[in-house]
């Protein structure tokens, strides 16, 4: 693999993706923003329609030769060094692939948003890198920020961006996410209960706890979803919003990493880290905004997710416990949604 070539390689993925201007052999490539796929550095193109197949034509045969024997080497060739490298990563989208540069490190965003009946959707969002989100929501959907503070906000965004980002959801989670946990609940942390911190620790208990039986998701199966969401979070910075009072957004990550962490019903080699950014600076907690906001808004017009999402068995041993203890007249409830790229 020629070190030059490969590093070419590389940069027009960069560049393909942000739409940024690349300079090869003199000449000036003003990119779109661009998903590119291995096969466009192979294909052969007889009349160009964009910048960037015109910089695919002006690739010298050298470029090509090599692309087309070194582009799927197993361990050794550009796409698996690249990865292995973590300067890419390769998505499937649509039953195609794509190759999207490494923009950032992999942080947790955690956020929630209301419904009008008074429960809540809230989203754990392990990202592996939210500057890629952030970059496909404005150059590639043209979704704009609000302003004072500018941030992105579902609540703030026009019907038409709002429809974008539902549209294009498969896109967005599998440039951003490694994996997704949704929970709509009735079940708040509540200033009122004795032991506030029980009701959110429960409803993270009670995505991975019972059904021992289940030949649908066993025991086995819901702990190695426990394990690879612990695997995304734990030492990775978790960035969360003020939304679950009494707790503090240290206490919503340190409950949600210790919890994921159990093994055999007990906590095992935990290392939170907690990001103190306010949501106007905070990526991660940005992309969990829209993620909450564009699923609650599908609840509420009673319409379906998007399959991409696999349902999740909840205990509900685990919050109707403590409604039977207080005594209250309202049914708790919780149903799971999930995703995982691994």
């Amino acid at each position: 693999m020629t070190r030059k070539n490969f590093e070419l390689f590389i940069e027009i993925i960069r560049a393909g993706f942000q739409g940024l201007r690349l300079s090869y052999k003199n000449d000036f490539f003003s990119l779109e923003p661009t998903l590119i796929s291995p096969y466009d550095f192979i294909r052969k193109i007889k009349k160009p329609s964009s910048q960037f197949e015109e910089l695919m034509i002006s690739l010298n045969e050298g470029f090509k030769r090599e692309a087309r024997t070194e582009m799927y080497r197993s361990g050794r060739g550009w796409i698996d060094q690249g990865i292995y490298q973590k300067l890419i990563k390769k998505i499937t989208i649509e039953k195609k692939t794509f190759l999207i540069p490494v923009l950032s490190s992999p942080a947790v965003g955690i956020d929630s948003s209301g419904l009008q009946d008074g429960s809540s959707t809230i989203i754990f969002s392990f990202l592996d890198d939210p500057k890629a989100g952030i970059i496909f929501l404005e150059r590639f959907l043209n979704v704009p920020t609000s302003k004072d503070p500018i941030e992105y906000k579902w609540i703030k965004l026009a019907h038409p961006h709002q429809q974008k980002i539902v549209e294009n959801f498969e896109h967005l989670l599998k440039i951003v996410c490694s994996g997704l946990l949704i929970i709509h609940t009735n079940v708040k942390p509540s200033p009122k209960v004795k032991h506030p911190r029980y009701s959110f620790i429960d409803l993270i208990e009670g995505c991975f706890s019972g059904y021992e039986s289940s030949p649908l998701q066993p025991k086995e199966k819901r702990e190695e979803i426990r394990h690879k969401f612990f695997l995304l979070s734990n030492g990775i910075p978790i960035h969360c919003d003020n939304d679950f009072l009494p707790l503090t957004t240290t206490q919503i990550g340190d409950y949600l990493v210790r919890t994921l962490s159990k093994k055999n019903g007990k906590p095992s080699g935990y290392h939170p880290l907690h990001a103190s950014l306010k949501s106007h600076e905070s990526e991660p907690i940005q992309i969990a905004d829209l993620f909450a906001g564009m699923v609650r808004s599908v609840i509420e017009r009673g319409e379906k997710l998007p399959n991409l999402l696999s349902r999740l068995y909840f205990d509900s041993r685990k919050i109707r416990k403590k409604e039977i203890k207080r005594k209250v007249s309202q049914t708790n409830f919780a149903n799971l949604y999930y995703w995982l790229k691994i």
